[in-house]
């Protein structure tokens, strides 16, 4: 058996590139059936309040409001994502995904963290949706695989927040600073977006050493 730990925000372009590489090396490995994998809490924008901002002013305060540099950036994301298939919107809104992960662990109990992070993601970052509402995220869980009640009685309450902080704490102590981190095996890291041969040899690598945990 193989565990994967994979440290990724809904609202990380770099995270979205790389979750549809990971499912493919995991696939392709030929030992689907002894890989678990979970998707674990770090928010991107951990100081973002409720009300949404245009990820692109961010990107552009992020270049010292150099236009031209901050849209090469997004048009190279826009073109890695086409490259595999993913729409990519320049403009998507931006605020707190506190939530958003709280549902990501009531998901994980349901089997459904895969499709309630790629559901989000694609809307979000695919479609410039605002994810970040109580109806979205019910929405979105129960289209994973959620019960609707269990979806909305979560929003109505802080259930799994300390699950969240916990994720939080277990990455400071790992050293994960960034989003996307993998961590296969409770040893191998993979800092950032890999390619899907990159993910590939590490699967093929933490099968072969084994799982400490």
């Amino acid at each position: 058996m193989l565990h994967i730990d994979i440290w990724a925000d809904f609202a990380c372009p770099a995270c979205y590139l790389a979750k549809p590489r990971i499912d493919q090396a995991i696939a392709a490995s030929g030992h689907a059936d002894a890989i678990t994998v979970t998707y674990r809490s770090l928010e991107l924008f951990p100081d973002a309040g409720p009300e949404p901002f245009d990820s692109f002013e961010h990107v552009l305060h992020k270049f010292g409001g150099d236009q031209a540099q901050a849209a090469r950036l997004e048009e190279h994301m826009a073109a890695l994502a086409r490259a595999q298939g993913q729409p990519y919107a320049i403009h998507h809104p931006v605020a707190s995904s506190f939530d958003a992960h709280r549902m990501l662990h009531l998901a994980a109990e349901h089997g459904a963290a895969s499709e309630f992070m790629d559901a989000v993601q694609r809307d979000l970052l695919g479609e410039g949706v605002n994810v970040y509402t109580a109806a979205y995220l019910a929405n979105a869980a129960t289209r994973a695989g959620v019960p609707a009640a269990r979806a909305k009685a979560l929003l109505t309450g802080d259930e799994y927040a300390n699950a969240v902080r916990a994720d939080k704490k277990l990455a400071r102590e790992a050293g994960v600073t960034a989003v996307p981190f993998t961590i296969l095996g409770g040893r191998l890291a993979i800092p950032g977006a890999a390619t899907a041969d990159a993910y590939a040899d590490a699967i093929t690598q933490a099968l072969t050493t084994g799982d400490p945990q």
